[in-house]
């Protein structure tokens, strides 16, 4: 069997009551998450306004589970999107399975923008309509849009506005508008067809499949920042998020690993010298924190993986910084703009409290 596989084409069908975005193509990799997949389909179906085609990766998932979303898909009525199912025999993470389905969607030359969902989230009926008028709306220079995903369980609630880089120079899920914006968060965005080429023609990839998941949509955002993209907000509610269903939930040892090993790899790769002088006492103080907080946990087993795999490959992201740093270009201007000046985000440490309660709870006897 291939590395990859379609096992599904449906053709669309235009009911008279649906309009069609003719150039936009809708991403979502399923892990082990077929109900929510379906429940995210079907919403993004119910739009006002649909994509031209949605393209699903099963990324390794079980044998149940890849059954129950073919199933599903094969006996769903046609609708105005042309719908694929692809499979993949193993889980190459969330990095690599969006770089599949990118090369995928821009086969079709008509394809000019990239719609990205987790297969968690379920989309407002207007979410494919309004990023689709912003992006044509806006110029050239803006490469990326972003919205505001909110709780699926509280929708008053943020789950993210986007990406903000802290004082810290740790990213994190933008949690107000007084934080400035990075870029758009990878569970629910728009990116341009010409700024994914440029981005691939500098690195050689979309996402950096070495993360495997987590970072790696700010790793993306970051090397599109520093080619001089601009990002817009729709400040308005467009999905709503479960939040990390293939990934165990909540911010188990999965998600520490990956995203602190993959933030520095991103800072050793991306961040202009100048940045680093000026903010390295603030990101050292990061990890000394989070050390300390692992640490206080008995959780030194995570910490020595985490650092020790970081640091092995840290000369080759090292070795990459020249092509994102070309000479003559104020790049860290351009990315100074973009800090927020806080340290991180508000109200993080009672967070991470709560998390911890939680923890102690559910290990306990």
């Amino acid at each position: 069997m291939s590395r990859l596989q379609r096992l599904l084409a449906l053709s669309a069908t235009v009911p008279p009551d649906h309009s069609v975005a003719s150039n936009a193509g809708l991403l979502i990799v399923n892990f082990n998450t077929a109900s929510l997949t379906l429940r995210c389909i079907e919403s993004v179906q119910r739009g006002s306004m649909q994509p031209q085609r949605i393209l699903v990766l099963d990324n390794g998932s079980c044998a149940d589970d890849l059954a129950h979303l073919l199933s599903r898909l094969q006996a769903m009525p046609s609708t105005a999107t042309e719908l694929q199912l692809y499979r993949s025999e193993q889980n190459l993470g969330f990095a690599a399975g969006c770089n599949l389905l990118v090369d995928l969607a821009l086969e079709d030359a008509r394809c000019a923008h990239i719609l990205l969902l987790n297969s968690d989230a379920v989309a407002m009926p207007n979410m494919v309509s309004a990023m689709q008028a912003c992006a044509m709306q806006t110029a050239a220079a803006t490469g990326m849009v972003g919205a505001r995903m909110h709780k699926l369980a509280s929708p008053d609630e943020v789950d993210t506005l986007g990406i903000s880089l802290y004082r810290s120079l740790m990213p994190a899920d933008r949690h107000t508008v007084a934080d400035k914006l990075l870029g758009p968060s990878g569970g629910c965005c728009l990116l341009k067809r010409g700024m994914l080429e440029d981005l691939h023609r500098v690195s050689g990839y979309y996402f950096d499949t070495r993360y495997f998941c987590y970072c790696e949509d700010t790793d993306l955002v970051l090397r599109a920042v520093l080619s001089g993209y601009q990002t817009a907000f729709l400040d308005e509610v467009l999905a709503l998020h479960e939040g990390q269903a293939s990934s165990g939930g909540n911010v188990n040892a999965f998600v520490t690993y990956h995203g602190l090993r993959n933030s520095i790899w991103m800072h050793a790769k991306l961040l202009p010298a100048g940045v680093l002088l000026q903010f390295g006492a603030w990101l050292l103080l990061a990890h000394m924190l989070s050390i300390a907080r692992h640490g206080l946990f008995g959780r030194w087993g995570l910490l020595w993986h985490v650092y020790r795999d970081a640091f092995a490959r840290l000369p080759e992201f090292w070795r990459e910084r020249k092509r994102f740093h070309p000479q003559g270009i104020a790049l860290d201007d351009r990315l100074l703009a973009r800090i927020s000046p806080s340290f991180y985000r508000a109200r993080y440490l009672s967070h991470v409290l709560r998390v911890e309660r939680r923890r102690r709870f559910q290990n306990a006897p």
